[in-house]
């Protein structure tokens, strides 16, 4: 690929990602408030950050030090132009190493702080979830000093003569690529595997699970897109340095789309629901049969049946892993029903018919406490 064609790839994907981006954190502001905003937020536009300089590295590697770093020996005086170029490619090159591992862990800890909010109160999610920034965070100093002191002095990673070795080129050093390629996969699966446990388990129909699977599994996508970029780094081609920066955008790329897309996928849940559709398996909304709103009568398993009318009453909402479909618990006192929804209710203008089911309870327990606060953090709808 010319680097003009990449030029323009690259500062696309960027362009894509910060819209996406841009989305995530106002619907997040306008659904919480700046308060309500979580970690996962605020890492985000970090993210997008570290995503921007290494775009920004990438096209200075081509256009303006056309792919030339200090792998490849040459005998070269330190007056030549090539000698500046080879310079100041390897430290391009070492620089986009040190802010790939970046971008990448600050992703990986985006996902981990996304699951705690997720599985807050679900069974033994927290301790799996403590054990991965754990090991994100040995994992990360382990992969950013082997990629920076792998090569020591440092400055050896643009030496041009004596010949420094393999591990002191930043462009195609093997030590580099093995230790991150390493690291990567192995927390990238470990990440993965989270919350795999508790979809399986969640009281959803089996399309919507295997669309959550999907959703969760885009590390996948990263992890292929990783491993081509190191294949051209070992591969030690001509062109492998302009390959690798290529295959380090387009990773960059999907990962920071894919890291977003289960905050956003309600953002566009509401709308297809609002013209018909859904996401994840299909189901029809409750119709008011008669009656007066916000009344209803008890049927024989004790529940009492309430159509709420949409003028009269707010819609409540919840987290698709936590309760069975169209299903919205309220509280009732010794008395008999408070009046008051366990779940608060959205914005008026996003009210649809719901069906609510009130359960005679003089509390509820402390796993259904929990799943319901993760209802409103969320904000996913169920269809």
């Amino acid at each position: 690929m010319s680097v003009e064609s990449f030029t323009i790839e690259a500062w696309t994907y960027l362009v894509i990602d910060i819209v996406v981006v841009a989305v995530r954190t106002l619907a997040r502001w306008r659904q919480m408030g700046i308060r309500g905003l979580a970690p996962d937020d605020f890492l985000m536009i970090i993210a997008i950050l570290l995503y921007t300089a290494e775009t920004a590295t990438a096209h200075y590697v081509g256009a303006y030090w056309h792919g030339l770093a200090n792998s490849g020996y040459v005998s070269l005086g330190p007056l030549s132009e090539e000698y500046h170029l080879r310079v100041k490619g390897s430290q391009t090159q070492l620089f986009g190493w040190l802010v790939y591992t970046c971008l990448l862990w600050t992703l990986k800890t985006a996902w981990l702080f996304f699951f705690k909010r997720l599985g807050d109160g679900v069974g033994n999610m927290s301790l799996k979830i403590n054990i991965g920034f754990v090991l994100v965070f040995v994992t990360f100093f382990g992969t950013f000093f082997a990629i920076l002191f792998g090569c020591y002095p440092v400055e050896k990673h643009w030496q041009i003569y004596p010949d420094p070795g393999n591990f002191c080129y930043p462009a195609v050093s093997r030590l580099q690529a093995i230790v991150l390629i390493t690291t990567n996969l192995t927390t990238d699966f470990y990440i993965i595997s989270i919350p795999m446990p508790m979809v399986w388990s969640a009281r959803i129909s089996t399309p919507k699970k295997m669309g959550l699977c999907i959703m969760f599994c885009g590390g996948l996508i990263t992890a292929v897109f990783g491993g081509l970029r190191c294949g051209y780094v070992l591969a030690d081609t001509v062109d492998g340095p302009q390959q690798a920066g290529e295959w380090s955008c387009r990773e960059s790329f999907v990962a920071v789309f894919v890291t977003n897309f289960p905050v956003i996928f309600p953002i566009v849940h509401r709308a297809l629901r609002a013209h018909g559709g859904t996401l994840f398996g299909a189901s029809s909304s409750g119709k008011n049969t008669g009656g007066t709103p916000g009344t209803g009568t008890k049927n024989s398993s004790g529940f009492k049946l309430t159509t709420i009318s949409r003028r009269n009453q707010k819609r409540n909402f919840k987290h698709p892993l936590s309760l069975p479909a169209d299903t919205v618990y309220t509280r009732f006192g010794a008395a008999g029903y408070d009046g008051k929804s366990i779940v608060p209710s959205i914005p008026e203008e996003d009210i649809k018919v719901t069906t609510e089911w009130q359960v005679h309870s003089q509390r509820m327990d402390a796993e259904t406490a929990a799943r319901e606060k993760r209802n409103v953090e969320m904000g996913f709808h169920a269809s």
